[in-house]
């Protein structure tokens, strides 16, 4: 096992929502506020900082406008971009600059308004050369701009080939809506059932307006320093014991149109390189953190991480209640993407905060006896992924 020298002391998160009056940099400087009051870290022991930015709203420069409003200079200071894995990214960077002997703590955030500001970001996307660009025309079954025809495609094909329904989708959804109740952060508590679910407005058959994602406001960052430093700040770090990252050759549908697009390369790859570099195997994990936009992807993305033996085994899984706080692997305790609130580029901080809150028995949603966590990242069509064994033991 890779012993790494850093350790997670402290997090910090503002409810997920709308934030038309505030900056990124005022909602970057209230979560590392946060999580300095949580780590009981003074602002001047901080040595880095690392963020991934909505670079549609931004102009690259968030770091030093965040250092700039904290009056706090630091020796290390960049951005992360890569899609919705770019958070899985920045943690794996802050490991790094405390393995180097660099520094010795290290904050790692994401601010993002993408509500706010969402229809200057759609005007982006539709702006000559920017939208339809992204994608070659034979991608675009579905719709023009944007990244739900090819989440669609793939739960077409799941149900094809495994038997999965439209409500085994909505029971993931009612999961995570039940799950997010309790959660302080969670912007979409209000109760819903598997009809409201089946009834909701299509969006991109097969998918439905409460099967998918909603984009919001928030602001997400945790607090890593040497390990041999850890409990100077708090009685409960966390440590990382492995971590995998796989980057497939496709943006999205594969080009070559060879690939499945029910089971993921990079999400497998990701998690198999994790449990090697952790020597543990998916039945040592408690709980789960996985980056899931669309419903049917939370039966998916479980299998590819090995939660489940055999491709479609999670069919049964949901049906069952394998995957509910209670189950045999918890998966999404504080309401996933669906029901916390998807602010894309914080989302995996949020997920992030979830697992620490989990393995430090301080979540509302307590998994009984979570020792050790999982956390994983995607961006595209599950074609970048990062994936992160946490543990509450040294």
């Amino acid at each position: 096992m890779i012993m790494f020298n850093s350790a997670i002391i402290g997090y910090g998160a503002i409810p997920i929502g709308k934030y038309p009056q505030e900056s990124e940099t005022d909602l970057a400087v209230e979560a590392i506020s946060r999580a300095l009051e949580n780590a009981n870290m003074n602002k001047e022991e901080l040595q880095g900082i690392i963020t991934t930015p909505n670079y549609a709203n931004t102009i690259e420069m968030q770091t030093s406008l965040v250092l700039e409003a904290m009056d706090l200079p630091t020796k290390v200071a960049y951005s992360i971009g890569c899609g919705g894995v770019a958070g899985g990214l920045a943690l794996k960077h802050a490991i790094y600059e405390i393995q180097m002997g660099f520094i010795n703590t290290i904050v790692i955030y994401s601010a993002d308004r993408e509500y706010s500001l969402g229809s200057r970001f759609l005007e982006i996307l539709h702006e000559e050369g920017k939208g339809p660009a992204f994608f070659e025309p034979i991608d675009q079954p579905s719709c023009p701009v944007g990244f739900i025809w090819g989440y669609a495609c793939s739960t077409r094909r799941y149900m094809h080939d495994y038997g999965a329904s439209e409500e085994d989708f909505a029971r993931a959804v009612v999961r995570n809506n039940k799950n997010a109740r309790k959660n302080p952060y969670a912007t979409f508590r209000k109760p819903i059932t598997i009809d409201d679910v089946l009834n909701s407005k299509i969006i991109s058959s097969p998918l439905k307006l409460l099967d998918c994602s909603s984009m919001r406001d928030g602001a997400a960052a945790i607090i890593l320093t040497r390990k041999e430093d850890a409990r100077k700040y708090t009685d409960t770090p966390i440590f990382i014991k492995g971590f995998g990252e796989y980057h497939d050759n496709s943006c999205f549908i594969s080009h070559t149109f060879q690939k499945p697009i029910t089971e993921f390369v990079a999400s497998k790859e990701s998690a198999r390189q994790a449990y090697k570099m952790a020597k543990i195997t998916p039945q040592n994990i408690n709980v789960a953190e996985i980056y899931a936009p669309f419903s049917a992807h939370e039966l998916m993305i479980p299998e590819d991480l090995g939660f489940f033996e055999n491709k479609g085994d999670m069919v049964k899984g949901i049906r069952e209640g394998e995957t509910e706080k209670d189950g045999r692997i918890p998966i999404n305790t504080d309401g996933g993407l669906l029901s916390r609130g998807h602010p894309a580029w914080a989302t995996p901080i949020y997920e992030l905060v979830s697992l620490l809150r989990q393995l430090r028995n301080e979540n509302e949603n307590q998994v009984d006896g979570a020792e050790m966590g999982l956390f994983q990242a995607e961006g595209g069509t599950v074609n970048n992924c990062f994936t992160a064994i946490l543990s509450r033991g040294d």
